[in-house]
């Protein structure tokens, strides 16, 4: 008896370690695989969510700054596979082909470069600015290809873009002159007047709405000068300045053969911080009415001030 139980114990002995030593090759192996599986995740990220975007930029700008237009177009390795970098390049790509000068010999890289905007949105499309961007694009394919359908594209990223930011002023301004270039005045100048499109604590909004109104032709040049009146006493900047001075050259012509002396100087005092070559000519028009003498005699060509004789 006391052998047989010597026995058990040295079984016990022999038994339980071999059990451990089996167990514990096994548990290493799982954790060095999971471990392993882990670090080549984080590499994987690391490398996708970091370098790929790193490398595609890099790319991009060496091309883009060199105006490269068709290397950008042939470098598949920019756009693919798609990386968090691509809502910069691809919008800015658009943006840089619409400034440039298209025509039906090149339109296939810019064809390109909305196509990939539509796989930016398709893929994201919760920005507004990117549904503005490819709106404006269909608006250039327009002068391009003189194809007015081109509008109804662009109306429809112009719609988007006010549904996913309906408080956001530009989304509404895009529309509105959109709206203006299809001559569709009344609805432009009703969607420009709109809130939150019109905004006093935004004065830009008062120069797209004067702009719109300019369209509909002399009975509204007098709601044309108090808008745009309303911006420059407000704002430093000028949206365009070659539209601004064609416009208020035309309000100066008009109010003076209106023989309106408030209007004239307001739209005279304008012209003369707007036209760079002649400004003397206009603050010499309108020191006349400002020393309460009669209208001078002014000379135009067109609509442009020439000269003065009292």
């Amino acid at each position: 008896m006391g052998c047989h139980k010597g026995r058990l114990r040295q079984q016990k002995k022999i038994t339980i370690p071999k059990k451990k030593e089996e167990f514990r090759p096994r548990y290493h192996r799982v954790m060095v695989f999971f471990f392993g599986a882990l670090a080549a995740f984080f590499i994987g990220a690391f490398l996708y969510g970091t370098l790929l975007p790193f490398f595609q930029m890099t790319k991009y700008l060496a091309a883009i700054t060199t105006g490269r237009a068709q290397k950008i177009h042939k470098t598949d390795f920019i756009f693919s596979p798609y990386t968090y970098a691509q809502r910069v390049i691809r919008y800015e790509y658009l943006k840089y082909l619409e400034e440039q000068n298209i025509n039906k010999t090149n339109l296939y890289i810019f064809d390109d470069a909305i196509v990939k905007m539509e796989e930016l949105v398709a893929i994201e499309g919760s920005n507004p600015y990117q549904h503005i961007r490819l709106g404006r694009a269909f608006e250039k394919k327009v002068d391009i290809l003189h194809d007015q359908t081109y509008f109804l594209r662009a109306e429809a990223s112009y719609k988007k873009a006010i549904d996913l930011a309906p408080q956001r002023q530009e989304t509404y301004y895009a529309y509105g002159l959109s709206l203006v270039r299809q001559n569709r005045l009344k609805e432009a100048i009703a969607m420009l007047e709109r809130p939150p499109a019109l905004d006093p604590d935004i004065p830009i909004s008062y120069f797209y709405l004067g702009l719109a109104q300019f369209n509909l032709g002399k009975d509204s040049y007098i709601d044309v000068l108090k808008n745009l009146e309303f911006f420059f006493q407000r704002s430093v900047d000028n949206p365009d300045q070659k539209i601004s001075r064609e416009i208020y050259e035309k309000l100066f012509a008009y109010f003076y053969q209106q023989h309106d002396p408030t209007r004239f100087v307001i739209a005279g005092e304008r012209m003369a911080n707007l036209d760079s070559e002649n400004p003397g000519l206009y603050r010499q028009a309108i020191a006349f009415i400002k020393d309460n003498s009669p209208f001078p005699t002014l000379e135009f060509q067109g609509n442009k001030l020439v000269s003065v004789r009292q």
